[in-house]
C-alpha cells in the first residue's frame, strides 16, 4: 500500500469515527428530550405536568377555610393594584372654577396672545398671528361671546388646546396649522358582573346611588409641520406626560421631494443654453431681463449643488396627529364627597 492510499485510509477512518460520534451525540440528545417530556419510568414529564396543570386550572375552587382566605387576599391585592393604577392615570385631571362668558372671552383673548408668542418658525412664533385656535375662532376672532351652558366644556377644551400648542413648542415643531374637534367619545361601560358576583365598590360615589367619577373624553386633531426629530420629541412628550393622552393615528409627508427638485436642478443646469445671451448672463450670474435676483435659502443652495443630506435643511414634514384626552372625574367626585360629609 502506497502512502497515497494510507492517507486516504487514515482520513476516512478518522470521518467515520466523527460521523459515528455526532450520531451519537444526536441519539443522546434526542433520547433526553424524550425522557424530559415523557417523564421516564416515574412518569413526570413535561407533558404530564403540563395536562395535569390544565386539568387543574379547570376545576372548581374546593370551597375550604384556606382557599376562601387565599382568594380573598388576592382580590385585596388586586383592589390596592387597581386603585394605585387609577389615581396615577387620573394624576392629570383638571378642575376649573365657574366663569362668565365675558370673564370666559378675556381670559381666551389673553391667553391667545400668550400662546401666538411661543417659540416656532413663523417668525419666531409657533403659530401664525390670526391663527383661530379650532372651534374658538368666533370668540377669539370674530368677537361672539361663548354660550354660558357650554362654559365647561369649552374650558375643558381650551386647557387641552392650550396645553397642546406649549407641548408642541417645547418640543421643537416648527408650525402648528390648525386643530380640530372630534366628536366627543362616550367613556366604556363597565362590564356587568356574573351572576352570584357582588358588584364592585365605587369610591366617591354620591348618597343615593352608585355612580361614580364620570369620565370625560374629547378627540383633537393637530395639522403641524415639523423635523423628524421634533415630531418624534412630540409623539413621546404626550406619551410620558401628566395627562392621560393617547395617540389614536397619525401620518405625515414632505410638502417637497428633495431629490426629485434636485435631479430636476441638475437637469437644468447641464440643459444648453437656449440663447447665448441668456448663457452669458448665466455665467455671469446677472438676472434675466424683467427678473428679480432672488436670494437663495441654504435648502435651495443644497438642492441647486446636489442631492440634500442634511436633515437640517431637509423639507419638514407636514404632519397630521389624532389623539385622545380622558379626565377620569376625580376631582369633580372629590368634590361632591365633600359636600356629603358637610
Amino acid at each position: 500500500m502506497n502512502k497515497s492510499k494510507i492517507v486516504l485510509a487514515a482520513v476516512g477512518g478518522v470521518i467515520g469515527v466523527a460521523v459515528l460520534a455526532a450520531a451519537f451525540l444526536a441519539w443522546q440528545s434526542w433520547s433526553a428530550v424524550s425522557e424530559a417530556r415523557d417523564g421516564g419510568d416515574a412518569g413526570e414529564g413535561l407533558d404530564s405536568v403540563v395536562a395535569k396543570a390544565a386539568s387543574l386550572s379547570r376545576k372548581d375552587v374546593y370551597p375550604c377555610a384556606e382557599n376562601v382566605k387565599a382568594i380573598d387576599a388576592n382580590r385585596e391585592r388586586f383592589e390596592e393594584w387597581r386603585d394605585e393604577a387609577a389615581r396615577h392615570a387620573a394624576r392629570g385631571d383638571r378642575k376649573f372654577d365657574p366663569t362668565t362668558p365675558a370673564a370666559f372671552k378675556e381670559f381666551l383673548l389673553s391667553e391667545a396672545k400668550r400662546l401666538s408668542a411661543l417659540p416656532g418658525s413663523v417668525d419666531g412664533a409657533i403659530v401664525k398671528p390670526d391663527f383661530p385656535f379650532g372651534a374658538f375662532r368666533e370668540y377669539i376672532l370674530d368677537g361672539k361671546l361663548p354660550p354660558e351652558a357650554q362654559l365647561p366644556k369649552l374650558q375643558r377644551q381650551w386647557d387641552d388646546v392650550a396645553f397642546f400648542v406649549e407641548e408642541l413648542s417645547k418640543t421643537g415643531v416648527d408650525e402648528l396649522t390648525a386643530v380640530e374637534f372630534g366628536a366627543a367619545a362616550a367613556p366604556e361601560k363597565q362590564p356587568e358582573p356574573a351572576k352570584g358576583q357582588k358588584k364592585p365598590k365605587r369610591k366617591n360615589a354620591k348618597a343615593g346611588g352608585d355612580e361614580g367619577p364620570k369620565e370625560l373624553v374629547e378627540k383633537y386633531t393637530l395639522q403641524f409641520t415639523a423635523s423628524p426629530t421634533a415630531f418624534a420629541r412630540a409623539v413621546n412628550a404626550f406619551g410620558v406626560c401628566d395627562r392621560f393622552v393617547t395617540v389614536d393615528d397619525f401620518s405625515f409627508v414632505r410638502a417637497h421631494d428633495d431629490v426629485k427638485e434636485a435631479f430636476d436642478a441638475q437637469e437644468k443646469k447641464n440643459a444648453p443654453a437656449a440663447s447665448s445671451r441668456r448663457s452669458r448672463r448665466s455665467r455671469r450670474g446677472e438676472p434675466e431681463e424683467g427678473e428679480e435676483k432672488k436670494v437663495e435659502s441654504p435648502r435651495e443652495a443644497a438642492i441647486r449643488q446636489g442631492v440634500v443630506t442634511d436633515p437640517a435643511i431637509a423639507t419638514p414634514l407636514s404632519v397630521t396627529l389624532k389623539l385622545t384626552v380622558r379626565d377620569f372625574g376625580t376631582l369633580a367626585a372629590g368634590e361632591h364627597e365633600e359636600e356629603e360629609k358637610q
